[in-house]
C-alpha cells in the first residue's frame, strides 16, 4: 500500500534528484506525441532529430517492464478499460490487483479473465500481495480463503513444520491460480531481527528471527506456488527486518542494524534454483546504496550484490518494491525513478497507482523510459537484458501445466 507523507528528503539525495532532473530535462532530442487509440494507450512519439525512436521491437521490450495498479473492479470500468488497452497494445507488461479491485469470486474471475484475453504472444503477469496474516488482499470477508501470517507458520517448531507450511500455502496458490493470477508478491525473506519494525516485525510478516526459521518456511511457499503454475518474488532484498522506519512513509537507513545473515535465505533460495524473481526493497547501506541517500532499489550496487560470481549469482527477474512509496516520491518523479531503477538493473517496475488512480500512468511510464532510451539516458542493452529474464519467466509459466491457469 502506498502512503503519502510530508517528510522533507534528506539534502544529498534531495540535492543528487534535482541535478539528474535537470541533466534529463536539458538532454536530448525534441519530441512530438500525437495522441490516438483507446484511452490509456501508448501515444506515437517522434524524435524530430532521431527517426522512429524507439523502435516498434525495442518498445514491446519497455513495456515489458511496467507492471500497474489501476482503478476499477469490471471490464466496464474507465480504468479497466484503459489497462486493458495498455495490456493490448504492449505498453504494459503486467498489472497488480489491490483490495480496490477484488470485491467477489465471481467479480475477480471475470476481470482476470478480461485482463489474460488481452495477451498477444507473452501472457501478461497477473501480479498480488497474498502473504497472509496483515497482508492478503483477497479478503476473507469477501468470501476468500484466509491464511495465517509468516509469523504464525513460522512458530510452528514440530519435525513436520515444513510440510504443515507447504499445505497452507499450496492451498493459497492453488486459490489464487483459480481466480487467474500468476504472480504472487512473495514470500517475505526477511529476518525478523527488530520485533518493534513497524512494516516488517510489528504486522508479523517474518517467518522468525533467524535464517534456519526463514529459509524452510519460503522454500515451502515457493515450492507451493510452482506446483500450481504461480511465480513468486522473495522481498525484501537486502534486508527490511532490522529497520526502525517504514519504507512506505520514508527511506529506510538500515546501515547501522542490517547484518550479513540477512542474506542467508537468498543465498539458500538461489542455491535450490526456487527464485523466480526477487523484489529490491526501498532500503539505504552503504553496501548496496551507490551515493548517500540512494536508495538500493535504485542503485547498481545492490543488483551486484544479486547477480554474478560476485554476487549471490542469481539470474532471475529483479522487481521493484512499489515506485510511489515515500521512500521514493520524497526525493523522485515517476518518471525519474523508472529510469534510475531500469539502468541500475531493476527488470520490472512496480506502479501501485493507488492514490492517483490515473488510467494513463502506464503509458506515461512508458513514454518516460522511451525518451530516456532515446535521448541516451537509458542503454537498450539494459532494456534487452530485462526483457530476456521476463520472457524467461513467462515461458516458463506457459509450458507449466498443472493448475489450467492460462
Amino acid at each position: 500500500m502506498t502512503f503519502r507523507s510530508g517528510f522533507v528528503p534528506s539534502m544529498p539525495a534531495a540535492a543528487f534528484a534535482a541535478l539528474s532532473f535537470a541533466a534529463l530535462v536539458l538532454a536530448g532530442p525534441v519530441f512530438v506525441t500525437v495522441a490516438h487509440g483507446e484511452e490509456g494507450s501508448l501515444p506515437t512519439a517522434h524524435a524530430i532529430d532521431a527517426g522512429d525512436c524507439p523502435s516498434r521491437r525495442l518498445d514491446t521490450m519497455i513495456g515489458q517492464t511496467i507492471m500497474v495498479g489501476f482503478p476499477g473492479l469490471r471490464e466496464q470500468d474507465r480504468g479497466v478499460r484503459a489497462v486493458l488497452a495498455q495490456l493490448r497494445q504492449g505498453t504494459v507488461g503486467g498489472v497488480i490487483l489491490f483490495p480496490d479491485n477484488i470485491g467477489d469470486r465471481a467479480q475477480l474471475k471475470a476481470l482476470t479473465d478480461a485482463l489474460r484475453a488481452t495477451r498477444s504472444g507473452l501472457p501478461p503477469f497477473i501480479a498480488v500481495d497474498q502473504e497472509g496474516g496483515a497482508v492478503q488482499r483477497l479478503r476473507a470477508r469477501k468470501g476468500f480463503d484466509w491464511f495465517p501470517s509468516a509469523k504464525l507458520v513460522g512458530e510452528n517448531l514440530s519435525l513436520d513444520a515444513q510440510e504443515i507450511a507447504g499445505e497452507i500455502y499450496s492451498q493459497m496458490a492453488l486459490e489464487l491460480a483459480g481466480l487467474g493470477f500468476n504472480l504472487n508478491l512473495g514470500p517475505v525473506v526477511d529476518i525478523n531481527s527488530n520485533p518493534g519494525n513497524p512494516v516488517i516485525g510489528a504486522r508479523g510478516r517474518s517467518f522468525g528471527d533467524s535464517s534456519d526459521i526463514v529459509s524452510p518456511m519460503a522454500a515451502a511457499f515457493i515450492n507451493a506456488h510452482h506446483e500450481a503454475n504461480v511465480a513468486t518474488a522473495a522481498k525484501h532484498f537486502p534486508g527490511h527486518g532490522s529497520s526502525v522506519v517504514d519504507s512506505h512513509r520514508k527511506l529506510a537507513d538500515i546501515s547501522q542494524s542490517w547484518r550479513e545473515e540477512e542474506l542467508d535465505p537468498y543465498r539458500r533460495l538461489v542455491l535450490q534454483g526456487l527464485l523466480d524473481a526477487v523484489m529490491i526493497g526501498h532500503l539505504y547501506h552503504p553496501r548496496f546504496s551507490d551515493l548517500e541517500g540512494l536508495p538500493a532499489s535504485l542503485s547498481v550496487k545492490a543488483v551486484g550484490a544479486l547477480r554474478g560470481a560476485n554476487g549471490l549469482g542469481f539470474d532471475g527477474v529483479i522487481i521493484s518494491d512499489d515506485m510511489e512509496m515515500g521512500a521514493i516520491t520524497q526525493a523522485f518523479s515517476p518518471e525519474e525513478a523508472a529510469v534510475r531503477a531500469i539502468r541500475a538493473g531493476t527488470d520490472i517496475l512496480v506502479f501501485s497507482n493507488i492514490e492517483r488512480g490515473d488510467p494513463r500512468f502506464g503509458a506515461r511510464i512508458h513514454r518516460a523510459l522511451a525518451e530516456a532510451v532515446c535521448d541516451g539516458h537509458l542503454g537498450e542493452a539494459r532494456v534487452e537484458d530485462a526483457y530476456r529474464r521476463i520472457v524467461r519467466l513467462k515461458e516458463q509459466l506457459k509450458t507449466r501445466t498443472l493448475p489450467r491457469a492460462w
